[in-house]
């Protein structure tokens, strides 16, 4: 921070303020764009004033003034100030401040100031509401013409605000940082890339963003910007891919055996569809490569995923001795995975175990003590439970539930079991354009299809006094032996305490609405204990209780057949991929469902966003509409921030991601050895990349 203050010549409280933006350098400073910029090439002088086309075209003006004097009186219960100066030709001139005490007492007689704003003309006077007004004899000014300096720029950067520094300042003390950027900027890629791709050099990239000499020179200083941004997605994850290659130790292992696939499928109770086939043969075909699996798995909630990935752990099993593991995020997820592959695997003489960070300590080391002694063929797992000291006899098969939560961190500690074969999985629907940029990594596959009987969803957007109006609809599916839910939002990962007040509001609520069914109504919310939760879920599935009212702890884990209502709350809240989601909770059987959004929001854009989801049920096209809508992170089922300013232009340019993937190829091949490779693998680590891939 002293260097910072020392180069902008500035107070501590001016610091204390960038600080607390994560500005601490003069490079994070350098860093801080411009969120859009002015044209000022037609900003006239108050002698233009007296043109009669000057209030028509709505110009700006701009001059130095001297302050003659000011007055303040009350008019209609509102403090105006007078305030009489002369412009640098000795022209007197009147201006009104309208309810603006701090701008007016800013102020100083015998100082002189420049003015930019729009003038209005109102009770005979030329008024000024909140103009841009900078004095020119502070100490730091006295060697700088900004007269001609603001005149001199016609694209004018235009800064957001950071408490009480406005953009004006930033603008002031970016122009005297701009003959040192290259103090501070290194171009850190080869000068063959550079000129292979057209890019333009760090330097000028730095100096056309903020003080552009024109739009296109500008254009081209942000592409630099958004494709380094990219590019270093793209080389993290060769690099990454590369890595785990590296701890791999498979050998070509034989030709698929086709005709076991086929006789494990015939084994099954229910059929497949010809999208899980297809899905199993590219799983088969990785298996018997003779480097790791890395493949994302996605399609929508209920599509038979967990299946397919069970027939590839029961092939590998069967046909090459092999140990796999299952991943799940949330404990309440493992318990639910454990009694699904059970059921599939006991009958084929398969030992099947749970690990979970809730078991005693003799629990554990049981697990682990038959896992070490290959007693165990599929062990299914929490996250939390990688850091435990596991040892596998021959693990190499890895299936990982709700991939946005697993990271590489925790990838690392699948490399010390030999890098096995990787599947992850995903029911959050990820825009292809969007699978290339962040997991490129990884070979995709969707299952596009749904299992044959399943109804289309019902849904509607609704009112509050529409929602009321659902009772005896509701009574009705109980009696007919169904079961309800109804979701609150999550506002935000650090508001827990109030996503459990409002949903205790809406327990509360439905209570007195439902009188009738008494103690069939529970809450479900994301503080409670996973024991609890458990407890909770088994309660719903065995008729204790008929209507669950939850927050967002349902989204990635429940599976309760004989659901068929939900009322989401408050639905404006959620983005489209999300209320997706949730709606695919009651979509696990043949019975029609019916999902209600309701919503006391009567603004245009939040109707039109939610009637998309009463026209569609297409997994891709509600993505494509969040992508539009919402932060790309919100779609990859996270709020981190971090390099989620990339313009959507940007993200879903198929060809321009494919464009950087080709370069960063080239790159890594053609200059292996780049020191800053190493500190971009480092860099991205500690920006948190682990919850994103």
């Amino acid at each position: 921070m002293k260097e910072l203050k020392s180069l902008l010549k500035t107070t501590s409280k001016y610091l204390s303020v960038l600080e607390k933006s994560w500005i601490n350098t003069p490079k994070d400073f350098l860093e801080y764009f411009p969120r859009t910029y002015e044209d000022r090439s037609n900003i006239k002088t108050l002698w233009d004033i007296s043109s009669d086309t000057f209030f028509k075209d709505n110009n700006k003006i701009m001059t130095k003034w001297k302050i003659l004097s000011k007055k303040v009186f009350m008019r209609w219960r509102k403090k105006i100030y007078d305030i009489s100066f002369e412009d640098i030709n000795w022209k007197k001139w009147y201006i009104s401040i309208f309810n603006s005490w701090f701008l007016a007492q800013k102020i100083q007689e015998d100082k002189r100031y420049l003015i930019l704003w729009k003038p209005g003309f109102k009770y005979g006077k030329i008024v000024f509401s909140h103009p841009e007004v900078i004095e020119t004899q502070s100490q730091e000014d006295e060697d700088i013409d900004w007269e001609s300096w603001y005149a001199s720029w016609r694209l004018f950067p235009v800064y957001s605000e950071l408490l009480w520094i406005k953009s004006w300042r930033f603008a002031r003390k970016m122009r005297s940082l701009m003959d040192k950027v290259d103090i501070f900027f290194d171009e850190y890629l080869p000068s063959e890339f550079i000129k292979k791709f057209e890019l333009m050099n760090v330097v000028n990239t730095i100096k056309e963003i903020h003080f552009p000499n024109d739009m296109e020179l500008n254009k081209r200083a942000f592409h630099r910007v958004f494709f380094d941004r990219l590019l270093r997605i793209q080389l993290y994850s060769l690099l990454n891919k590369n890595d785990y290659i590296l701890w791999s130790n498979f050998k070509d292992v034989w030709k698929p055996n086709w005709e076991e696939i086929k006789l494990i499928i015939k084994k099954l109770p229910f059929k497949l569809t010809m999208a899980q086939k297809k899905v199993i043969k590219h799983l088969i075909e990785d298996i018997h490569s003779s480097k790791p699996m890395m493949r994302l798995l996605q399609w929508d909630v209920g599509s038979g995923k967990t299946v397919v990935a069970a027939i590839a752990a029961y092939y590998t099993h069967k046909i090459l001795w092999w140990q796999s593991v299952f991943l799940a995020p949330l404990e309440v997820l493992a318990n639910q995975h454990y009694r699904t592959l059970a059921k599939l695997f006991l009958p084929l003489w398969l030992n099947v175990a749970l690990l979970t960070w809730s078991m005693t300590k003799w629990e554990k080391n049981k697990i682990k003590s038959d896992l070490k002694s290959w007693r165990i063929d599929v062990i299914i797992w929490t996250h939390a439970i990688l850091q435990e000291d596991v040892e596998f006899k021959n693990l190499k098969y890895a299936v990982v539930d709700e991939q946005h939560k697993f990271g590489v961190k925790q990838r690392a500690v699948l490399k010390r079991f030999g890098s096995p074969h990787i599947l992850q999985m995903s029911a959050t629907p990820i825009p292809r354009s969007m699978a290339l940029a962040f997991f490129w990594e990884f070979d995709v596959s969707i299952i596009d299809e749904m299992p044959v009987g399943r109804k289309p969803i019902f849904t509607k957007i609704i009112s509050e006094k529409e929602y009321i109006k659902l009772k005896l609809r509701i009574l009705s599916k109980i009696n007919e032996w169904q079961k309800v839910f109804v979701v609150t939002p999550l506002i935000e990962e650090s508001e827990k305490m109030e996503e459990l007040k409002a949903a205790m509001t809406q327990f509360e609520e439905i209570k007195e609405l439902f009188p009738e069914l008494k103690w069939k109504i529970w809450l479900l919310h994301g503080k409670m204990k996973s024991k609890d939760k458990d407890e909770m879920m088994n309660k719903f599935k065995s008729w204790k209780i008929s209507l669950l009212v939850s927050t967002t702890v349902i989204e990635v884990w429940v599976d309760v057949p004989e659901a068929t209502i939900m009322i989401i709350k408050n639905s404006e809240r959620f983005g489209l991929s999300q209320l997706h989601q949730l709606r695919g909770r009651i979509w696990r059987s043949d019975l029609q469902s019916y999902c209600f959004l309701e919503t006391k929001n009567k603004s245009w854009d939040t109707y039109k966003r939610l009637k998309s989801m009463e026209e569609t049920s297409d997994w891709f096209k509600l993505a494509e509409m969040d992508l539009q809508n919402r932060w790309a992170w919100e779609i990859l089922g996270t709020m981190q921030s971090w390099e989620s300013d990339i313009p959507l232009n940007f993200l879903s340019d198929l060809k321009f991601i494919e464009k950087v993937q080709e370069w960063a190829k080239w790159l890594l091949e053609k200059y292996p050895n780049l020191e800053w490779l190493d500190l971009l693998k480092k860099y991205l680590n500690e920006k948190m990349w682990d919850v994103l891939v």
